[in-house]
């Protein structure tokens, strides 16, 4: 019995020691919870901006959009990092899983956007990977990291407004929306060519000479329109950074999308 006993003891400790060294291995948040810049590579400004944003995103909606820049992954891939990241500070409200975490490696130079279970459907892959593609990548290549979270971060909090059916405040960047293709603006070229050569080819005006070809039919295959430009300044709310920010107890199930750059 005392054989079993000390068994079960030591693997009740070894439990311990693994849960202690896992949250050990992630940064505790700050006390203003929606912002915290461990990597040292944002601006007062931007801090602010973000943070009077999310604080009232929570309070408009309970949903919770958190920031987090890191100086090192630990060897770490950036999909789990921001998984267990999002799960350890407990991110978004416990009953609505309506967290989202914006995570950014600035020297492994990789971008992670996290998105709790409730938001799954309004910020799937597909559009939060195009998020990073069209407001971030481009700002971050060129370490222009203030711009490029601002960007990106904005075009989150608008579609978390969206998603509860409210209107984005004024105090939100402005941001349009973002291509439904990449191969959008290709298509549109494609359509033009295709009706310049039907217009072409009824009118004969590739055989001024001789006998008529044989007309051939033509299929235009589908295409998205679309197409967005980036641009405006912005300024930050009205809530002047107070502090005592935290989680709600939401989780995550590694749904969302990263690039490197």
């Amino acid at each position: 019995m005392m054989k079993l006993f000390r068994r079960g003891a030591a693997l009740a400790l070894a439990a311990m020691l693994c849960i202690v060294t896992a949250f050990a291995a992630y940064p505790q948040p700050t006390d203003r919870f929606y912002v915290n810049d461990f990597a040292d590579v944002l601006s007062a400004d931007t801090e602010q901006y973000l943070l009077d944003n999310s604080a009232a995103l929570e309070k408009a909606t309970k949903a919770q959009l958190v920031v987090v820049t890191v100086p090192s992954l630990d060897d770490r891939p950036i999909e789990e990092y921001g998984l267990e990241l999002g799960r350890t500070w407990g991110i978004g409200g416990e009953e609505d899983n309506n967290g989202v975490l914006l995570l950014l490696a600035p020297n492994e130079r990789q971008v992670r956007i996290e998105v709790g279970y409730g938001l799954e459907g309004a910020l799937n892959d597909s559009k939060t990977g195009r998020f990073l593609d069209q407001y971030a990548v481009p700002y971050f290549r060129d370490d222009n990291w203030d711009e490029g979270i601002a960007a990106v971060y904005s075009a989150l909090l608008a579609e978390i407004y969206q998603e509860y059916g409210l209107e984005v405040p004024d105090s939100v960047r402005p941001v349009d929306a973002p291509e439904e293709d990449e191969g959008s603006g290709n298509g549109l070229v494609i359509a033009l060519v295709v009706i310049v050569l039907v217009i072409l080819l009824g009118s004969g005006g590739f055989f001024p000479r001789g006998p008529r070809p044989p007309r051939r039919g033509f299929y235009m295959g589908p295409y998205f329109g679309g197409g967005s430009h980036y641009g405006g300044g912005f300024r930050g709310g009205g809530f002047g950074g107070g502090g005592g920010f935290r989680g709600g107890g939401g989780s995550f199930g590694g749904g969302g999308s990263s690039r490197g750059f």
